[in-house]
């Protein structure tokens, strides 16, 4: 059975970064960042799961777009931000909810191998 998972991947600049997948293989999060390598990339996955309590979400609108995006953070510093964009801020809060739901379940253990793009 098909699960939510995260996925590493490599662009075609060299960056590293995650992305978080539903179990219908949908985009629900991703990095607010880019890595150097995969090990500092799985590094901030694990941070990201094991401090998930004491993160804050916020949704927030862009400007030029007028959409609503969220982005969680830890510190002052973005660890994720949505990976598409919501035509109502009620949508965006739900995903948030919902990518925060799913990473707290989700296996860090065995992460995934660095995929290109």
């Amino acid at each position: 059975m098909a699960v939510a998972r995260f996925q590493i991947y490599r662009s075609v600049d060299s960056a590293v970064t995650w992305r978080f997948l539903s179990a219908n293989n949908r985009s629900l999060g991703q990095a607010a960042s880019l890595f150097s390598d995969a090990e500092t990339c799985s590094r901030a996955l694990v941070e990201l799961r094991e401090r998930l309590t004491e993160m804050s979400a916020s949704t927030a609108r862009e400007t030029a777009s007028q959409l609503w995006s969220w982005r969680v953070r830890l510190a002052g510093a973005d660890l994720a931000v949505s990976s598409r964009r919501y035509q109502r801020r009620v949508q965006a809060q739900y995903a948030c909810r919902s990518f925060l739901d799913l990473v707290a379940g989700s296996r860090i253990a065995d992460l995934p191998r660095v995929v290109h793009f």
